[in-house]
């Protein structure tokens, strides 16, 4: 494998390891580490607002509910100090049956030997936006599987 294979590997998989740790520091409450993993100038848009900056992502975010964060499958395209990725995830709330689902959009920017997150936007999976055989089911509490 050459030189520039290897170095495209490493670049994915260390982007790979920051999604990973996106999910697991919430979940964790790891408030203070998650935030570790966005540029100072970051920029996250969701619920129809656009948070500039690492503080207004923190005092907005951390006022999250909580619950677990499943990330699926990511896509990574790496083109040099960027990486653009799309990962599909599902949310379910420790403090109630609230849920939702859907993408994060990222662009990760290599900061010296670290990926750091530089843009999030989050996309909700809603009934018109998946096949019809998906849209509008709601789980029942508790989850049976038969």
């Amino acid at each position: 494998m050459a030189e520039a294979e290897w170095q495209a590997a490493l670049d994915e998989w260390a982007v790979r390891k920051v999604l990973d740790e996106y999910c697991l520091r919430l979940e964790l409450d790891e408030f203070d580490r998650w935030l570790d993993l966005f540029t100072d100038d970051s920029i996250y848009e969701v619920y129809g607002m656009t948070l500039d900056g690492r503080d207004k992502v923190a005092e907005i975010l951390s006022k999250a509910p909580h619950g677990l964060h499943i990330g699926g499958p990511a896509r990574i395209t790496v083109d040099g100090d960027t990486a653009e990725t799309v990962q599909s995830y599902a949310f379910v709330s420790t403090d109630s049956d609230d849920w939702n689902g859907g993408w994060y959009y990222r662009r990760l920017v290599r900061q010296g030997r670290a990926w750091k997150i530089a843009h999030t936007k989050v996309k909700f999976a809603r009934k018109g936006t998946l096949p019809p055989v998906q849209g509008g089911r709601k789980p029942v509490y508790p989850i049976t599987f038969s």
